[in-house]
């Protein structure tokens, strides 16, 4: 599929593939992106030709490139800045989109008690989510101008309502325009949904159904999407053919596990500056327990360091035989629900090593920053991870994991994280919630035979070499040529 045949590759994310800064000699400097959904849509932008990234400004330099002639070329990008009203955007991000939406798709509400939902919930989407939502659309519609057959990929929450204002803005002089939105995060069951107004769950919808294909991580989830569309919409579905049905439109209901790149993991793991991180990793008491994620609620990390307690409790033989590293990156601390989960973490780690711990060994070792190296240094020597999300879109984590583990550590693995249908088999299933099943699932990881242990980590490998973030590309671009020949 080239350019020439099918109109320019307009790919739309809130967060951009770079972050310009000023340097201390006032010229322009910039910083790649991180992340998974930039690494993987990088992906998207290799196979394509003359691919426009278009995201929100971020920093006062951005906003700077934003009033330059667009796209903007740097390295191998080609970049549009979107510069939103700083109000509307922090109504959008800060109540909307987090926590709103995070949380009723996470399932992370205490419902007799929380969300309360009013006038300042019309507020911010009215104020903020709608008019961001359009100013990407129109974006979108400067950037492709009159070229015909664009394919314009929008990805995550942060963008539900722009599909339908590409739609307005595009509705004359553009033809074939191909519209497609990639859900990153978990699509809840349908009365999950049903704690969104009545406005925000159908606008929502309705906006979807204006794309062409909306796609997730699971099968679960895109079968949760039609649910949702049918109970709420009236929409007519076919779960077998994965479609929709809704005012004169057919749209394609997918699941497309995202996925990373084995060989750039397999290169850091060799990096140099891994290989300092390991002599800190190897010198760690006894087996290795990790877990590296963000401080999000849905991460589940407070259960986590108490199934490790309980798991000492019950098997006081592996007090000193194992040490749990907690490599976790603070996240949305300016959101006081994330503020006091973080407290919680800090609070249950001293709890854990205060019972347990000895003079010469700290059960739990918690690092609250952002050390990479370390991460893949500890995914090369862990004997078990744990990965007990309340739920999530994916869980990168564990695969990066089990492509450069040298020691055939064993997943110990949430059945509510995305991955759990690749990865599960090859797992020990737990469910997030049970304590005691954790507990039980930790301490058979660290005591299971060698036989199996390496059945299972050779299947983990298996598993996500089968499925990289190259056939993750390549499976949607080929439902998108799929698409535009049904419906041309």
């Amino acid at each position: 599929m080239t350019q020439g045949e099918r109109g320019p590759t307009i790919v739309v994310s809130n967060r951009g593939p770079v972050t310009f800064s000023l340097g201390e000699d006032g010229e322009r400097d910039h910083s790649r992106g991180a992340g998974g959904l930039v690494t993987a849509l990088n992906a998207v932008v290799r196979r394509g030709e003359g691919v426009v990234w278009i995201a929100s400004a971020q920093s006062d330099e951005d906003a700077a490139v934003a009033k330059e002639p667009a796209p903007y070329e740097v390295e191998d990008l080609r970049v549009v800045f979107v510069e939103h009203d700083a109000a509307a955007y922090d109504l959008m991000y800060n109540t909307l989109a987090n926590p709103l939406l995070w949380f009723v798709q996470h399932g992370l509400y205490d419902l007799p008690r929380s969300p309360r939902l009013g006038d300042d919930t019309r507020e911010a989407w009215e104020s903020g989510y709608v008019p961001v939502n359009r100013n990407f659309a129109r974006a979108v519609a400067e950037t492709v101008g009159d070229s015909p057959a664009p394919q314009i990929l929008l990805h995550d929450y942060q963008l539900y309502m722009t599909p339908l204002f590409v739609r307005e803005e595009l509705e004359e002089g553009v033809t074939g325009a191909f519209i497609s939105l990639f859900v990153h995060i978990p699509w809840p069951e349908p009365d999950l949904w049903g704690v969104l107004p009545s406005y925000i769950r159908k606008g929502i919808l309705e906006s979807l159904l204006s794309a062409d294909v909306v796609a997730f991580h699971t099968q679960g989830y895109a079968r949760n999407f039609m649910q949702t569309a049918a109970r709420v919409l009236g929409a007519e579905t076919d779960s077998e053919n994965g479609t929709v049905r809704y005012g004169g439109r057919e749209t394609w209901v997918r699941a497309y596990p995202i996925s990373i790149d084995p060989a750039e993991f397999e290169e850091l793991a060799g990096s140099e500056a891994v290989l300092e991180q390991e002599e800190f990793v190897k010198g760690l008491p006894g087996k290795l327990l990790l877990r590296v994620d963000r401080t999000d609620l849905s991460k589940n990390v407070v259960r986590g360091f108490e199934a490790y307690g309980r798991m000492l409790e019950r098997h006081p033989q592996m007090k000193g035989e194992v040490t749990f590293l907690a490599q976790l990156q603070p996240s949305r601390g300016d959101i006081p629900e994330y503020a006091a989960y973080v407290e919680a973490v800090g609070r249950t780690a001293e709890e854990v090593n205060e019972e347990h711990g000895t003079d010469d060994w700290t059960p739990i070792q918690l690092f609250m920053m952002d050390n990479f190296p370390r991460s893949v240094a500890a995914y090369k020597n862990y004997d078990a991870l744990l990965v007990n999300a309340v739920r999530d879109g994916m869980n990168l984590v564990a695969k990066e994991a089990a492509v450069v583990n040298e020691k055939d550590g064993v997943l110990v693995l949430s059945e509510y994280a995305g991955a759990h249908e690749e990865l599960g088999e090859h797992a020990l299933t737990v469910n997030p919630y049970d304590l005691d099943e954790q507990a039980d699932a930790l301490h058979r990881a660290l005591t299971m035979p060698d036989e199996e242990r390496k059945e299972r980590g050779d299947g983990l490998r298996e598993t996500v070499m089968q499925n990289t973030i190259e056939d993750w590309v390549e499976t949607q671009l080929k439902d998108i040529e799929a698409y535009r020949q049904r419906n041309r």
